[in-house]
This record gives C-alpha cells, structure tokens and sequence, in this order.
C-alpha cells in the first residue's frame, strides 16, 4: 500500500468536519477518491443565479481542494487547511 492509499483511508475522518481554508470557512461534506480530494461545503450563504443570471435564492457554494498536486506531493492549498473541531 502506497503513500497515496493511506492518506485516502485516513482522509474520511475529515467528513463532518469543519475547516478554514482559502480564507474562508465550511465543512467537509465528502472525499473524492479520483485525486483524491475534499469536496467542502461553505458556511456563509451565496446568491445562485438561475440560467439568465438573475438572482433567486441563496444557497452554500461547494469547492474541492485536491490533496496532492501534480509531482506526486501534498497540495498547498491542503496544507493550508485548519481543522477547527
């Protein structure tokens, strides 16, 4: 089992946690095994446009933070990440 495999089991401990990243605040709601990667949830509410661009509601937006970058080694923006609970 290689370096990447053991991180990914590790990885699902995140889910349900909350964490600060890119300056901002969410929640880890999922892991994505093909990266792998973090699918985080935001904690402040954003406005959604629907298909004209107009805005309707208001709703989280999601983003994913890759765990590895391209050479194999951790991604700065996982480093950054700070699990706050």
């Amino acid at each position: 089992m290689d370096r990447q495999e053991t991180d990914f089991a590790s990885l699902h401990e995140l889910i349900g946690r909350k964490v600060s990243f890119r300056g901002g605040r969410g929640v880890v709601v999922e892991i994505l095994e093909d990266g792998p990667s973090l699918v985080i949830q935001a904690e402040n509410l954003a406005i959604q446009p629907d298909s004209l661009g107009y805005a309707r509601r208001r709703s989280r937006e999601t983003c994913l933070v890759e765990v590895f970058d391209s050479e194999g080694g951790y991604d700065p923006d996982f480093l950054a990440m700070v699990v706050e609970e």
